[in-house]
């Protein structure tokens, strides 16, 4: 009989678990520098957290996730469902020892250590993706209209006040709007507020355009595509190339991966392994042995029509700037004749969070607040069963990890992006190709090192 493995069998120099934003940009770079490259994703090729996200690029993001008074927000939200940021209770080793790495990091230290780097690295995706968006292969619509961090709150605004004036010493350009300077910004929309921040050099997209015309692309100049496929396992061995117990310490070599389509069997054989796979880069490095601290967050997000000569349109807003309102932790995001509401929090296992799908309470707390900002906002109208939801890979410390995983000597991780993965994927997937291909990094790394979590694990 024949093994049902043999016919499935792909062998080429780079292997990339994980087709989102991520894992779509590090193909694009890989294949530019000369390299043949597969693609392995558990369901449908960019249908993931990539699919439905506000489309931001954010420069005016460099506060981590990880930032002052989260803890304190996070307990008192607790206690209201509809909240932007909820933690579900769960007694899940990994979850826990994630919510004692990330409450050790909730301190202003922790932020005045990475902003700068965090600038950086959003920085240079925007001009990637100015790049992007002037290759001919490549058709997507790329907006820099800035973005708008709208406040009812006297609190909030002074908080944000301190964000523009440490974006303008790190040279970004930010300031404060009062009422009437954001209506001149934007005429055709009222908003209930008392004050804004804006970021005028923010860029958005249509996240799922990009994604399909990248797609299009690598098909064309033959990268491969493996979908509804789930890495269950690899092989590994020492550099010698002999079979190495899982115990043993000294550098190790991924030889191949084994996955399962449905009843298909398939292997999958490269040089180099990228494990770019989201919110399920956690679970996948377990089959290594590596303790990724990675969590899903998930958000929510509805795209309604925007088209003002569309009579079944449930609310139209003729805006250009995107906005965030603040408070409640909403992104509203107008793309061509459609408008995108998206936004909350909800840390909990993995696992847990796919069984339950989307809370009704979430939906109301997302609606109810697009309502308190935006006085013509109708959410009577909007068809709740149309609501997306989509994993965030967060780690404990608010930056992404990217670079090379010891003990592996050809496994780049690149993951954790948490709100930032649309933002921060060319660069993303650039510095994959940099560290594979052995060249200078765009980039200092250090932040970003996939094994500053080591001592974590030794005391954990």
């Amino acid at each position: 009989m024949m093994n049902p493995e043999s016919n499935r069998n792909k062998n080429k120099e780079v292997a990339v678990i994980g087709g989102g934003i991520i894992g779509l940009c590090s193909a694009y770079y890989l294949h530019k520098a000369g390299k043949s490259v597969v693609v392995i994703d558990k369901g449908e090729i960019g249908k993931a957290c990539s699919f439905g996200n506000a489309g931001y690029i954010t420069p005016s993001h460099f506060v981590p996730l990880a930032a002052p008074g989260m803890i304190q927000k996070g307990l008192k939200w607790m206690l209201n469902p509809q909240s932007p940021f909820f933690v579900r209770p769960s007694l899940n080793l990994d979850f826990l020892h994630w919510l004692w790495s990330f409450s050790k990091r909730c301190t202003q230290q922790h932020t005045v250590n990475t902003q700068e780097a965090i600038l950086d690295i959003n920085l240079k995706s925007l001009a990637l993706y100015e790049e992007l968006h002037a290759e001919d292969a490549l058709e997507f619509q790329f907006y820099q209209k800035g973005l708008l961090m709208l406040y009812k709150t006297e609190k909030g605004l002074k908080e944000e006040a301190k964000t523009v004036k440490q974006a303008n010493r790190l040279g970004l350009n930010a300031k404060l709007l009062s009422p009437n300077e954001l209506k001149r910004l934007e005429p055709n929309i009222d908003f209930d507020v008392i004050g804004a921040a804006h970021y005028p050099e923010d860029a958005h997209i249509a996240p799922y355009e990009l994604l399909s015309s990248l797609r299009i692309y690598l098909e064309t100049v033959g990268v491969e595509f493996i979908e509804q496929a789930e890495v269950t396992n690899f092989n590994t061995g020492s550099l010698q190339g002999d079979d190495i117990p899982a115990n043993r310490s000294g550098p190790i070599k991924i030889v191949s991966a084994h996955y399962s389509k449905g009843a298909e069997k398939g292997l999958i054989s490269a040089d180099e392994f990228i494990l770019a796979n989201g919110a399920w880069s956690g679970e996948t490095g377990k089959r290594l042995g590596l303790k990724l601290p990675v969590q899903a967050g998930k958000g929510i997000s509805i795209t309604i029509s925007n088209d003002p000569n569309n009579k079944c349109s449930p609310t139209t807003f003729d805006c250009k700037t995107p906005f965030i309102l603040s408070e409640a932790k909403v992104a509203v995001t107008p793309f061509n004749n459609e408008i995108r509401f998206g936004g909350t929090m909800e840390l909990g296992v993995l696992a847990d969070q796919e069984r339950r799908g989307i809370s009704p309470n979430r939906i109301k707390g997302l609606l109810k607040s697009a309502g308190r900002y935006l006085p013509a906002f109708r959410a009577d109208n909007i068809d709740q069963s149309q609501f997306w939801s989509g994993f965030r890979p967060c780690s404990p410390d608010g930056l992404p990890i990217i670079g090379r995983c010891q003990p592996y000597t050809n496994l780049t991780v690149s993951t954790g992006h948490a709100m930032m993965g649309l933002s921060l994927g060319p660069i993303s997937g650039k510095l994959v190709s940099e560290i594979i291909t052995g060249s200078t990094v765009s980039v200092n790394l250090g932040p970003f090192d996939p094994n500053r979590f080591h001592s974590e694990e030794k005391i954990a």
